[in-house]
């Protein structure tokens, strides 16, 4: 069966990666590969449930992508070596970000407001007889059309956006409070973390929503490490936890989503599971054994840059950049296998397999430069800026085997307004800790002299 010898090559390139970086489970490579490995063992899994056998295609496409990835990072990652700078060492806590509770509790309060004011903008675009009702239209509308894309105006969008950063920051500050053991506003960042949840709920963004989740977790581990003095601190035995933690996530939050968002939660958790998990290679496979024509649709990256090219037609009003993405639903065996072909589609879509090649070779690149810099932490209080944003690359690394997350949500031009948020946001919390020591340190020298 092909797909059980994908997934042991797959497997054991892992393990191999694991090696050769040092026993590190947190670089691109890894979480790139480990993501197509769970991918293939679904696959293996469901086999007789579609009645499916990989075909030669998508198992060369599929070796060659993580081939090229591995190959690039590797590279890289060997050249970072040589030019890296020298790492603060373990008793440097320069990039601890400061916790002032009045601040966080003002964040909070944003954040509550927007989601009121949000809800506010959907019931009264989509009433229904429930607010579920009313996000249900909310969500279908703006999945399926371009219904609902404008009911949130500047300065609500805007706003939304500063709060969807916010869930990213307080992910990290519940991550750091762990890692050094401090229990200072904990209750506080839960509470922005969960707001920041709901709100990309209410907005069909489960996505972002998990994504917070999985920031939390890569950022107490990054930071874990730094005061282990870059000892590696994640073995065999958290990761399978964590798996199984992720499976039970996956499986929950489905049906947590399915009750914000009025939908009634299907029964058969292993279909959700083998559609989310693994239907990607069967899905890939359908669309390769079409002949696909490569390009034809007239538009330069029509599928790997839609968002960008989405972004400059609002801009510019252009209709025809303004459009949906072509994504089939399909079924095997009688089986629904949705419609999410793995990162490879999109490339292929466009580009042909050279376009893999390129396009991989590029998310690589720019994945591996970025987990440098954040491994570093030396970049002061803009240390967890870095963590961050690797989080968020790491996270479309990892669900590449499920769509094309990197050049949606990364390689994007709204991910310049996302860090220019994000340095606001670390700004202002550096900015209000340094005003708060000048203020104790005012005090003190009055109280020495009295």
């Amino acid at each position: 069966m092909i797909q059980l010898f994908l997934f042991i090559i797959l497997l054991c390139s892992c393990v191999a990666i694991y090696i050769l970086n040092g026993q590190d489970m947190l670089s691109p490579a890894f979480l790139f590969v480990i993501g197509f490995a769970l991918c293939a063992l679904s696959a293996v899994f469901f086999t007789e449930r579609w009645a499916y056998e990989m075909s030669p295609e998508v198992f060369g496409i599929v070796l060659l992508g993580v081939a090229v990835f591995v190959a690039v990072s590797y590279l890289c990652s060997v050249v970072g070596k040589k030019k890296k700078a020298a790492s603060t060492n373990s008793d440097d806590r320069s990039w601890v970000l400061p916790v002032n509770k009045g601040l966080l509790l003002a964040f909070v309060v944003l954040e509550a407001a927007v989601l009121y004011w949000s809800m506010v903008e959907i019931l009264a675009a989509f009433p229904a007889e429930t607010i579920p009702g009313s996000i249900s239209r909310y969500n279908s509308a703006i999945k399926f059309t371009d219904e609902g894309a404008d009911i949130f105006y500047t300065p609500l969008s805007q706003l939304r956006s500063i709060v969807s950063m916010l869930g990213y920051v307080f992910a990290f500050y519940l991550a750091q409070s762990f890692v050094l053991k401090k229990n200072q506003g904990r209750w506080i960042q839960l509470l922005g973390l969960l707001l920041a949840c709901v709100l990309q709920l209410t907005s069909a963004n489960r996505t972002v929503a998990a994504g917070y989740i999985f920031c939390f977790v890569l950022a107490f581990f990054i930071l874990k490490r730094k005061l282990e003095n870059d000892r590696p601190v994640i073995d065999v035995r958290a990761v399978f936890t964590l798996v199984c933690v992720a499976v039970l996530f996956l499986v929950s939050f489905q049906s947590v989503a399915a009750v914000l968002q009025g939908r009634t939660t299907s029964s058969d958790s292993l279909g959700y599971l083998s559609s989310y998990i693994g239907a990607q290679l069967p899905n890939l496979d359908t669309f390769i054994q079409s002949d696909p024509q490569y390009g034809s649709s007239g538009i330069f990256g029509y599928m790997t840059f839609r968002n960008s090219i989405r972004w400059i037609g609002l801009q510019f009003a252009i209709p025809e950049f303004v459009y949906q993405y072509d994504l089939p639903f399909n079924t095997m065996n009688g089986v629904s296998t949705g419609n999410v072909y793995t990162t490879f589609y999109a490339f292929l879509y466009d580009f042909g397999v050279v376009g893999c090649i390129v396009l991989t070779g590029l998310m690589a690149a720019i994945s591996q430069l970025i987990y440098r810099k954040c491994k570093l932490l030396n970049s002061g209080s803009y240390s967890g800026l870095w963590v961050i944003v690797y989080t968020m690359v790491a996270y479309a690394l990892i669900l590449c085997f499920f769509s094309n997350k990197f050049y949606e949500n990364i390689f994007t031009i709204s991910i310049i307004y996302r860090i220019i948020y994000l340095l606001i946001i670390f700004w202002i919390i550096k900015y209000v800790s340094n005003r708060k020591d000048k203020v104790s340190m005012a005090d003190r020298r009055v109280s020495w002299r009295a």
